[in-house]
């Protein structure tokens, strides 16, 4: 999934039923033997502001015409029913926030234990509830199973781990885009400077990333000798690493380099709050980091990284056009202003890490290597 909510195409198989993912939109068509059109029987497009669903489809589902509001969707509902062994996803339907909600079922999966469609269903679930900008809440399931994380690199490893999409920009193009740049770059703990011969990158210590136990840079300092062909990477210094001695310097010459990877991983966190007996309402949170790293023979050193987090609550809202989110509203003013904080935090954060990995890959004269993991596609 990307920054706005756009995926690549992703078929999920449901009970006689067929998940088509695609384009901005979260479509339904029967897989049964007696059907042979590909129309879909119900289709949520992103922004719309309303579900589209054939006559047939409709009636079946006591739904009026083929279109309906997206403001009588008060929630999307997945959940396992332990009695039919299925998970169910589906609607709750309601004219106002304040009435007893009823319940529509979308699609089914095949019996089977809890774990056997439990992927296939949270993801179509999550979808869903982004494209039509509501809640996404849970029942029969004391706890979904979590996506992997994507695989960091590691000592004696190059790149991402896992599956990636990945973009070469050739040494002629990178400097084109470096004459854009203007130096010194400054955001909060990144630097990066130009002196008569060399490039400096300096960054500060992210306490917090060691202990959530993420990837996060050994040097502090990054100096590309620009006569010498030599780059110098120092480690933080203080007290116990110099008494210890447990953090060295390197010094790398410049054609030991292969490329200059830019990698933007994006992560996921599912959360519950629960909601009374058997139910609970799910936040997904999203962790985009952008790491610009020197790509040798054998690994990957990572020189900085920038990061934004989000959540399930601000993407949904986007997704819906309706009254309570006009911009003559009260709430409208403050999504818009959330909205419009949240995208400039994600584009200075991204923007920052592609500066910091254009001038350091003109100043080596390599490739600039983009890269991007995504949880969502690692299942």
């Amino acid at each position: 999934m990307s920054r706005d909510g756009e995926t690549m195409t992703t078929i999920i198989q449901a009970d006689q039923t067929e998940i088509d993912i695609r384009d901005g939109s979260w479509r339904l068509y029967p897989t049964v033997p007696e059907v042979l059109s590909r129309i879909p029987v119900f289709k949520a497009t992103r922004g719309s502001g309303v579900i589209e669903y054939e006559a047939e489809f409709g009636e079946a589902h006591g739904l009026p015409g083929t279109v309906l509001s997206v403001d009588f969707v008060q929630a999307v509902v997945l959940g396992y029913d332990s009695k039919t062994h299925r998970w169910l996803l589906g609607f709750h339907l309601a004219r106002r926030a304040e009435d007893k909600p009823r319940w529509l079922e979308l699609v089914s999966w095949p019996p089977g234990a809890n774990t056997v469609h439990a992927a296939a269903a949270q993801q179509a679930a999550r979808e869903l509830a982004e494209y039509v900008g509501c809640p996404l809440k849970i029942f029969g399931a004391k706890k979904l199973a979590q996506t992997p994380a994507p695989g960091q690199a590691r000592s004696g490893a190059t790149g991402p781990l896992g599956p990636h999409t990945r973009e070469d920009i050739d040494p002629q193009r990178v400097k084109l885009f470096a004459q854009s740049v203007t130096l010194p770059l400054q955001y909060p703990g990144i630097w990066l400077g130009a002196g008569r011969s060399d490039i400096t990158l300096r960054v500060a210590r992210d306490q917090k990333t060691g202990k959530r136990g993420e990837e996060a840079p050994a040097f502090v300092q990054c100096t590309i000798d620009l006569e010498r062909r030599m780059i110098r990477l120092q480690p933080p210094t203080g007290l116990l690493t110099g008494f210890f001695g447990s953090r060295r310097g390197r010094e790398l010459r410049t054609n030991q380099v292969r490329n200059v990877e830019l990698r933007h991983t994006i992560t996921r966190e599912h959360t519950a709050k629960p909601e009374g007996r058997n139910l609970a309402t799910e936040i997904t949170h999203l962790h985009y980091t952008w790491g610009v790293y020197l790509t040798l023979a054998d690994e990957s050193l990572l020189l900085m990284q920038t990061s934004h987090n989000t959540s399930s609550d601000l993407l949904r809202k986007r997704a819906s056009v309706g009254d309570k989110f006009a911009v003559d509203s009260k709430a409208g003013i403050e999504y818009l202003r959330q909205h419009q904080e949240d995208q400039a935090a994600y584009e200075q954060a991204e923007t920052i890490a592609r500066a910091v990995g254009i001038i350091i890959a003109n100043a080596l004269g390599v490739h600039l290597v983009k890269t991007q993991v995504d949880d969502a596609t690692l299942s």
